[in-house]
């Protein structure tokens, strides 16, 4: 790694203090101590950690500790008065205070330059996509509230890395460069991150607000940028929000913005971590030609790499679609396929909260919703902010006939991922809970709501009928059923009972009824 604090350069890799005329000579310990003091700029180094870590912890004296911090002052032309770089702390102990940037490793090439994406291994398995999550920048901060600078990014680090899918850089390597002036390509170089996540956090009056910013390392193109702003009277409540909104973002952004760098490769130039993101842009498309590919990408992303947990899991959700829309002919085989990728990615991870999702969709098929509530319980206790895991709890909750819970777990991911891909069959399911509850008038609100955003999802459009139809808007009931014939040539009450298995054999029968009113037949 090189830091730069004018006019010096500290390559920690070859243990060098350079300057434009070269090299500085500094004993082994000396060289340690300055390593220690700008790699932690941010804070005060205190004598006993200092001892701690550059003379692993043996006895020595104070006038020991205070040579070595004279001899770091001499090669960088400071002193006790002028205190330039290294800024004592009475009582306390000393601080690097002078700019410290993070400056890219040079990378010897033999032919053409790399291209500014991700590279691919050989074996075709590719890397997962890497985050650096920086401390947060402090703006008018009372101490009472100076930790959240920390405690958010904290916080972000430890709920990222519980998605699996990405690999998120410990906080040990990204926190010793808070105030640094951080080159994005130095990032990249330095800890492999492919995106960054900063922000910062100020106070006004009574008020908190949180900004964050996505940044692509590579391009070092902005992907996403938000703002947060809240009362501070429950900071913690406002903090648990703050991170439940920013990791939902993140799975939604990421995927997206790696699929683009797929998109128009030939498949068989993909790796798998490619495939994978590329089939999540078709898979959330609801159709049978879009399911297909999604399938497809997604097999090669295990071929390519048999590890691959979420990949499996995918695998598992494009083959549920398959067996619960009737994409395929063969419902069983589609069913075998849902068990063996559920069972794999569960067996090669048992806590990601994908596998675990996907073990509790394969209960909704095998008709045992009581079994599968205890995966979708799992999944959503592994990752708390991951949205499509409390909709999936929803779902079978719906099934169930359960309509507070489905409408406290719908809520519960619209508010995590309120532009999440799964939004309209969220709303469908909060449609479908009031009409459970007799409330008709507010389920065909939903419902429309809904349809109107997935136009190609038959199990919605189809259920828009039926709750507009159980409200009385026969107007409306048969124009969302032109829709429904439009999107499937063979609609049927049976094909739409089949993928929403309701427990309840009353409310399954008054969906039938209002089918069958609406001209659809058995």
């Amino acid at each position: 790694m090189k830091l730069q604090f004018d006019p010096f350069e500290l390559d920690t890799d070859r243990a060098e203090l350079r300057t434009v005329s070269g090299p500085v000579k500094l004993e082994p310990k000396v060289f340690r101590l300055l390593c220690l003091l700008v790699e932690n700029n941010e804070r005060v180094i205190s004598k006993e950690e200092m001892i701690a870590v550059v003379w692993a912890g043996r006895f020595i004296s104070d006038a020991a500790v205070s040579t070595a911090l004279k001899a770091v002052r001499k090669a960088l032309g400071d002193d006790g008065d002028r205190q330039g770089f290294i800024r004592t702390v009475r009582g306390l102990g000393h601080r690097f205070v002078a700019p410290v940037r993070i400056r890219p490793t040079e990378i010897s090439v033999v032919g053409p330059a790399p291209q500014a994406e991700r590279s691919v291994a050989v074996d075709g398995r590719g890397e997962r996509p890497t985050i650096a999550v920086l401390p947060f920048g402090r703006i008018g901060l009372p101490d009472d509230f100076a930790s959240l600078g920390d405690a958010i990014p904290a916080d972000i680090i430890s709920s990222l890395a519980r998605l699996r899918w990405l690999r998120v850089i410990a906080r040990e390597s990204t926190f010793r460069f808070r105030n640094a002036d951080v080159d994005l390509a130095g990032l990249h170089s330095v800890l492999g991150a492919s995106y960054c996540l900063s922000g910062r956090v100020e106070l006004f009056g009574k008020q908190l607000e949180v900004s964050v910013d996505l940044v692509d390392t590579r391009s070092g193109g902005l992907i996403w940028s938000d703002r947060f702003e809240r009362p501070v009277a429950d900071v913690h409540a406002v903090r648990h929000e703050i991170v439940g909104a920013v990791i939902a973002a993140l799975d939604l952004q990421i995927p997206q913005t790696e699929a683009a760098l797929a998109r128009g490769k030939p498949v068989e130039h993909l790796d798998a971590w490619e495939a994978y993101h590329l089939g999540l842009s078709h898979v959330y498309r609801f159709n049978a030609h879009d399911n297909a590919i999604a399938g497809s990408l997604f097999r090669r992303a295990t071929d390519l790499d048999p590890g691959f947990s979420t990949a499996f899991a995918a695998r598992a959700f494009t083959s549920f679609q398959d067996a619960m829309m009737g994409y395929v002919p063969d419902r069983q085989a589609a069913l075998a396929a849902v068990r063996f990728a559920a069972e794999r990615s569960i067996e090669l991870d048992p806590l990601d909260p994908y596998a675990n999702a996907a073990m509790g969709r394969l209960h909704i098929l095998t008709g045992s919703p009581d079994d599968g509530l205890v995966w979708l319980d799992r999944s959503v206790e592994l990752s708390p902010n991951y949205a499509k895991g409390h909709y999936s709890r929803a779902f079978l909750q719906v099934i169930r006939c359960q309509t507070v819970a489905t409408r406290a777990g719908v809520d519960m991911a619209i508010g995590l991922s309120p532009l999440d891909p799964l939004l309209a069959p969220m709303r469908i399911m909060k449609a479908i809970s009031f009409a459970i509850d007799g409330d008709y008038a507010t389920a065909a609100d939903w419902a429309v709501l809904a349809a109107r955003t997935a136009t190609s999802h038959f199990a919605i459009v189809i259920a828009a009928v039926a709750l507009c139809q159980l409200d009385g808007r026969t107007e409306a009931a048969a124009r969302w059923a032109r829709v429904v014939r439009e999107v499937r040539p063979d609609p049927s009450i049976t094909l739409y009972l089949k993928s929403m298995p309701f427990s309840e054999a009353d409310f399954r029968n008054k969906m039938r009824s209002a089918l069958l009113a609406a001209g659809f037949s058995d």
